[in-house]
């Protein structure tokens, strides 16, 4: 869900920002064709990761525990919950990288279904808060991957559109990464947990 934008140009601006957004599946993650300019860029990546996949779904879908493991995160936090499962339903998170310092609100859906007979969870964020984008959206889908008991599929899209044209052609250069980068900070938090838990019940059938 949460994002690493860096973004360059050779007038030398940078700014590191981090900010996880996503629409729903309507049109463009939600984004209607009058909201959808023609410099809207969209990247997919997926992952097998060797956690079940509830258990990845919880670690996406917990947005106050970013902080823990999202470099350069201040704060993360969770203004709503969902009376009947816990999960957030508004949440945001503080990030602060040299002279910056922003915070990010965002609406939060998090969904447990079936999918073609699948038991799939889905983690989906609206952002609320205004940024240099015109519109961000990310998408997490995490389903059992069908050959390796207790792993998981993980699809992550970004699709994202910036207000400037210059930062939308050189954001083209770095989204990929961008991507690969979030990917990757969760599947280690994943990793860790899972050992952890590991841990603790070899040492619990020992003791």
């Amino acid at each position: 869900m949460i994002l690493v934008c860096s973004l360059r140009r050779a007038t030398g601006y940078t700014r590191n920002c981090y900010a996880f957004a996503s629409r729903s599946s309507r049109s463009l993650f939600g984004w209607n064709s009058s909201q959808a300019g023609e410099h809207v860029q969209r990247y997919t990546l997926t992952k097998i990761m060797n956690a079940p996949p509830e258990q990845v779904y919880n670690v996406v879908s917990e947005i106050s525990k970013y902080r823990d493991f999202i470099p350069y995160c201040e704060d993360s936090f969770v203004n709503k919950r969902n009376p009947i499962d816990g999960k957030p339903t508004e949440a945001g998170l503080r990030i602060g990288f040299r002279q910056y310092d922003e915070k990010y609100t965002c609406k939060i859906k998090c969904t447990k279904l079936i999918d073609d007979g699948v038991e799939t969870y889905r983690v989906i964020a609206d952002s609320i808060t205004e940024s240099l984008f015109r519109g961000l959206c990310t998408r997490w889908t995490i389903k059992p991957h069908p050959e390796r008991p207790h792993a998981s599929k993980v699809e992550l899209i970004l699709s994202f559109e910036m207000r400037s044209r210059l930062y939308n052609s050189v954001s083209a250069l770095f989204a990929s990464s961008v991507t690969e980068l979030a990917m990757k900070a969760f599947d280690k938090r994943v990793f860790q947990l899972r050992r952890q838990a590991l841990k603790a019940s070899t040492l619990n059938k020992t003791s």
